[in-house]
C-alpha cells in the first residue's frame, strides 16, 4: 500500500492536526458523558473480586456513541429474580482527551493511565450509568 506524499508522515506538527480534528469531529458527532473511575475499598482475594468500591470523581467527556440505532446487547430479560436490564454501547474517546482530562488529575496515577473495567460511564441522554467492561487500549482510540 503506497503512502500518499502530499501528507509528511514524520511531522509532529501534523499529526497534532490530524489529532485535533479528530478531536473536533468527536466534539461535533459525540455525546457529552461522564467517566467516574472506581476505587477499591476493599478486596475478596480468595474470589478475586472487589466487595466494596467507590466513586468519588466524575469528569466530564464527550464520547462518540458507536451504534446510534439503539443500544445492542440481549435487551431486557425476566428472570425469577426480577428483571435484567442487559444493553451494551460502544463510546469511542481520544487518547489526548483522555490525557487531558483524566490522567492529568488524577489522584492515583497508575490508575489512570487509561480507563479500567470496571468504572462507569454516566450517559446525561438517556439517564443510563454503564459499566466497563473491555478497553481495547492498543488503538489510537480507548
Amino acid at each position: 500500500m503506497a503512502l500518499n506524499h502530499y501528507f509528511n508522515q514524520r511531522a509532529k506538527n501534523e499529526q497534532n492536526l490530524y489529532e485535533d480534528i479528530i478531536i473536533e469531529s468527536l466534539k461535533i458527532y459525540g455525546h457529552d458523558v461522564f467517566y467516574l473511575p472506581r476505587t477499591i475499598i476493599k478486596k475478596d482475594t480468595i474470589f478475586d473480586e472487589d466487595t466494596l468500591s467507590r466513586f468519588t470523581q466524575a469528569y466530564p467527556l464527550e464520547m462518540y456513541l458507536e451504534n446510534v440505532q439503539g443500544f445492542e446487547g440481549q435487551g431486557d430479560i425476566f428472570t425469577r429474580f426480577g428483571m435484567e436490564v442487559r444493553d451494551q454501547a460502544t463510546f469511542i474517546l481520544a487518547k489526548r482527551r483522555w490525557e487531558d482530562m483524566v490522567q492529568r488529575q488524577a489522584i492515583v496515577p497508575t490508575q489512570a493511565a487509561r480507563p479500567s473495567e470496571g468504572d462507569l460511564i454516566y450517559f446525561d441522554k438517556t439517564k443510563s450509568l454503564f459499566e466497563i467492561k473491555y478497553v481495547d487500549f492498543q488503538n489510537p482510540f480507548y
